[in-house]
């Protein structure tokens, strides 16, 4: 896969919309413990941050129904140009297990 979710935290709610929508696409439920996407607080920093399970298939759901369009695929190439630019709140999303 040559593409990567980019997260511009500072759009992203934490309404976890993406990760009900994850788990009725995968698991045919509404179960955010199942879904392969996955919204984390940091209160500290007030900012949610996106991480992805090695099993996401990249197929887009979560994308579009972010209802803040906080969440974008980009190639590999697109998201090395945006960490350069280093946008303040723009993140690629880290892969979880």
């Amino acid at each position: 896969m040559d593409e990567v979710l980019i997260v511009d935290s500072g759009k992203c709610t934490g309404c976890r919309v993406c990760e009900l929508v994850c788990s009725m696409a995968k698991q045919k439920e509404y179960n955010p413990r199942k879904s392969f996407i996955r919204v984390l607080r940091n209160r500290e920093m007030d900012v949610n941050v996106v991480a992805l399970s090695i099993r996401c298939d990249y197929c887009g759901k979560c994308i579009e129904w972010c209802p803040t369009k906080a969440l974008i695929f980009a190639s590999s190439e697109e998201a090395a140009i945006t960490r350069k630019e280093n946008k303040l709140g723009i993140s690629i999303a880290p892969i979880i297990e």
